[in-house]
């Protein structure tokens, strides 16, 4: 198949852009995708254009076996997190895909996967790139946000709460189950079942995010793991931190599957998480509380901004960290 056969067959998903301009002509709209050398975007003035893009590499962040649905899936929602974690609408994304080789029913599953997961966070396809080679995803995300609304690292204050969304370590520790998960492989537990799902279809507090940014000023996505990913937030905003260990937010699953003591290191240090960790100041518990009910996401306060260094304790004690976070090329 042609390269520009494979791409309108299975990546043209024909937006109207049109009707979205006429109905939103003071916001940001895609005025064009694919079909040109370039995609085209109207930005309003009081508006700004955030970028991220993502490499996901067959055997570091995702099985070849695994289902094509679900491996599309994943790499959108890798991209989108950076944008929920920047406080972001989603606007578009490209994809550039490099292929082995030709494979219909692969390419019809990813596809499918990709179209659904488009119409999920609301975010077309609008170019892209496909290669021959192993295995490889890019995608590129951008989204908008509103001049003065932006949540970045370098935000925190010594005295703001620091606050995590959903429940952390169950994909990190859903890597262990790939021997059963993967497709032909043995039956998982119900609680099996909920951690595999956490790390191939993670659900994104998109609209949370969103709303969030009316008092938050500081966050990011928890995807290298917490720790690791709070250190960015500390060394960006020059301050130190304390972690309760003992109000990290585990689900029931992990605890059934590797126990509480195990699930409290996967939460410090797991990673794949794609939640928000963010900070705010405490006068706003209510607010985060009463916005998390709202948008049904489950948002706990696991420590504080400290002046500096970065404290583990479990109840007023010191707690000892046995995992380490993902680092590529460690």
């Amino acid at each position: 198949m042609a390269e520009f056969d494979l791409i309108e067959r299975y990546f043209n998903f024909h937006y109207d852009f049109s009707s979205s301009s006429a109905n939103n002509s003071n916001r940001p709209v895609v005025v064009k995708g694919i079909g040109d050398d370039c995609a085209i975007f109207d930005i309003p003035n009081n508006y700004q254009l955030v970028t991220s893009t993502d490499t996901l590499v067959d055997g570091v962040h995702f099985f070849s076996e695994l289902q094509p649905e679900l491996i599309a899936y994943k790499a959108l929602a890798a991209n989108v997190s950076d944008l929920v974690a920047m406080g972001a609408k989603p606007l578009a994304f490209t994809l550039s895909i490099t292929l082995p080789e030709v494979s219909e029913d692969w390419l019809a599953g990813f596809s499918q996967g990709l179209k659904e997961a488009s119409k999920l966070f609301k975010i077309p396809l609008v170019g892209g790139d496909t290669t021959q080679g192993p295995l490889t995803i890019n995608i590129t995300a951008s989204g908008t946000v509103k001049n003065g609304r932006l949540l970045q690292r370098n935000k925190a204050q010594v005295g703001d709460d620091i606050w995590v969304t959903g429940y952390l370590g169950e994909a990190a520790a859903a890597l262990q189950l790939a021997d059963k998960a993967l497709p032909g492989k043995q039956e998982l537990t119900d609680a099996e079942q909920m951690l595999w799902q956490a790390l191939t279809t993670p659900q994104l507090p998109l609209k949370f995010a969103r709303k969030l940014t009316k008092f938050a000023q500081c966050g990011l996505d928890i995807s290298d793991g917490l720790m690791a990913d709070l250190g960015h937030i500390l060394q960006q905003s020059q301050c130190g931190a304390v972690v309760d260990a003992e109000f990290l937010p585990v689900s029931a699953a992990l605890v059934e599957v590797v126990g509480l003591e195990q699930a409290r290191q996967f939460a410090l240090n797991g990673g794949d998480d794609y939640q928000l960790c963010f900070t705010t100041n405490n006068q706003y518990r209510n607010k985060v509380l009463n916005l998390a009910e709202r948008y049904d996401v489950n948002a706990t306060r696991i420590g504080r901004i400290t002046k500096e260094g970065l404290t583990v304790e479990f109840d007023g004690a010191p707690f000892e960290a046995t995992r380490t976070s993902w680092q590529h090329f460690n």
